[in-house]
């Protein structure tokens, strides 16, 4: 598996990664934003590219809390092969060199709480929810001096 910059020829593959992922981990109505956000990208944003196909996607941006992933998602029928535990681990390694003394964040929901606790997150804060009915928004931070 490789893992490149994000290119606007990967928008169709992205978009149906976020619809794989419709409605356990992503509310319908949010496909708006992540497609609108795909469209203005001014932050860094990857793909995970598999046998010649997208299969994940995932970024980050520097915020006021600090610095925040964007959109993780993988293909749906690909979940637990660690795609996206690459990914995550890519984006936080260039998180370390360009921001080392910064703490990361993310906002995420119940279903993936679990997988970011792994990666050294904790649960700042619980919005039963806040995506959408049965859709809690999980408020997590990562330590900046984490490997």
């Amino acid at each position: 598996m490789d893992i490149r910059r994000y290119e606007q020829t990967d928008f169709a593959a992205c978009r149906e990664i976020f619809l794989s992922n419709v409605p356990r981990f992503f509310m319908p109505e949010e496909l708006d934003e992540f497609a609108q956000d795909l469209n203005r990208l001014t932050d860094p944003y990857f793909v995970a590219v598999k046998a010649g196909q997208v299969v994940g996607s995932g970024g980050y941006f520097r915020g006021a809390k600090g610095v925040g992933l964007s959109w993780g998602m993988v293909r749906r029928d690909l979940h637990g092969q660690g795609i996206g535990k690459a990914l995550v681990q890519y984006r936080l390694e260039l998180i370390t060199e360009d921001c080392p003394d910064l703490a990361v964040h993310i906002d995420t929901s119940q279903h993936t709480r679990p997988f970011y606790e792994k990666m050294g997150f904790i649960v700042e804060r619980v919005e039963e929810n806040g995506y959408g009915p049965g859709l809690h928004k999980v408020l997590m931070k990562r330590s900046p001096a984490l490997p």
